[in-house]
């Protein structure tokens, strides 16, 4: 008589039969070892601005139900999403989780696996968007740590442990590639368990290392920043008489220093410390407005000798003033008491004011040579610029590149 053959769902309803799914594997006996593992296929839109990613992987959960065991089929049993109400799996979550989970478009996201000695092996596709608190004090010459963290929602340490498998805890597809980031390594952590006020929690982690491209930013805010402070400079080499042109060229580059540090700023959050870039473009903001600066200086001085111009002519004319006058001042200081006074041998004669003797000097030269003293000295104010400005900015960028880019690693 031939006997029927055993199939997998034969096998699997005679499991249900005694089956409750509202009670764990190994009720009132030791918590249930779940083990992990996880193979990210994706990471993108990592945000700056609101500090989170999203990552597509697949998670997968392996723990031993005695109630599984089964004797009359020699080969494991796979299960569908259609039948998960139906069995009892660990009520593992994201902490970090910002937003709901995607759906498949495949329309098949889970996978349960049943084998003869008890092993449960549970998949499931999960494509999620987690928090990732970032610090951009480095930036962009830092690197970001973001974390996978997996918690018991209901069962405490009493009923549930989990811990990352023992090999292959976190795979990484190769091809993985952002603008933005490298993925330089990452790390697991088994003892991350929150306590609460209903209990203790087991937890897993992992951390993402994530390192910025500097390239782009390169080609963005720092070869243009440094191109705009060149042509700041520019300005030493126009005539300080060609006023409209250098003062057209300091504030058309004030204005374009200004607009690249609010580019710089404009897809971050708001925080209150200063980035490597700050420091970058307030440095170049300061040397663009000390070139604007130093023009008014220049300036000022090349006219100067038209101050002394209108001295003279008043003192030309109060030359000129009658001599009728000066004698009845005379006569009027005349007929006053006469009082002598003989200084004291300890008092000494005061001696004249060097300011003075300096305005006095430039009182017998001719307008011609006061306007070529001047003109000299703010001509020299310029050659000196030509040298000092690039000195200190060559000085600012020796220190600024080596000391930030040995913390960019």
């Amino acid at each position: 008589m031939a006997t029927t053959p055993v199939t997998p769902t034969m096998v699997f309803l005679n499991i249900l039969d005694n089956y409750d799914q509202r009670l764990r594997p190994n009720f009132k006996g030791p918590p249930v070892q779940v083990y992990c593992s996880a193979y990210i296929n994706s990471i993108s839109s990592i945000s700056e601005e609101s500090m989170d990613y999203t990552v597509m992987l697949f998670l997968r959960q392996r723990w031993n139900d005695p109630r599984f065991v089964y004797q009359d089929y020699n080969d494991s049993i796979t299960l569908y999403e259609k039948v998960l109400d139906k069995i009892w799996v660990p009520d593992i979550y994201f902490v970090n989780e910002k937003g709901a989970p995607f759906e498949s478009t495949s329309g098949h996201s889970t996978l349960l696996r049943i084998h003869p000695n008890g092993d449960v092996l549970y998949s499931a596709k999960k494509t999620i968007l987690l928090a990732c608190p970032m610090n951009f004090q480095l930036f962009p010459m830092d690197n970001q740590v973001c974390k996978i963290k997996m918690e018991s929602y209901g069962h405490t340490t009493k009923d549930i442990e989990i811990w990352w498998s023992r090999e292959d805890a976190v795979l990484i597809s190769e091809e993985i590639q952002m603008p933005d980031y490298d993925l330089v390594t990452w790390k697991i952590n088994n003892n991350c368990d929150s306590h609460h006020t209903t209990g203790t929690y087991s937890c897993i982690e992992a951390k993402l290392f994530l390192i910025r491209h500097i390239g782009y930013y390169l080609i963005q805010h720092y070869i243009p920043s440094i191109l705009i402070v060149v042509l700041s400079w520019l300005s030493f080499w126009i005539s300080p008489e060609i006023a409209p042109a250098r003062v057209a060229l300091g504030i058309t580059t004030v204005l374009t220093s200004t607009t690249l540090t609010a580019v710089s700023r404009s897809a971050m959050p708001r925080f209150s410390y200063v980035r490597a870039i700050d420091v970058w473009m307030m440095t170049c903001g300061l040397f663009i407005f000390f070139a604007l600066v130093e023009f008014a200086v220049v300036h000022f001085i090349f006219k100067r000798d038209k101050k002394f111009a209108i001295s003279r002519k008043a003192r030309e004319m109060s030359k000129r003033l009658p001599r009728k006058k000066k004698a009845i001042d005379k006569k009027d200081v005349a007929s006053e008491d006469e009082v002598d006074f003989k200084p004291d041998k300890g008092m000494s004669s005061p001696e004249p004011d060097q300011d003075m003797v300096g305005a006095e000097e430039k009182t017998h030269r001719t307008p011609a040579e006061i306007k070529a003293l001047y003109m000299r000295r703010a001509r020299r104010i310029d050659y000196y610029s030509r040298l000092i400005f690039p000195l200190l900015f060559t000085v600012f960028n020796i220190l600024y590149w080596s000391v930030y880019l040995s913390m960019y690693h």
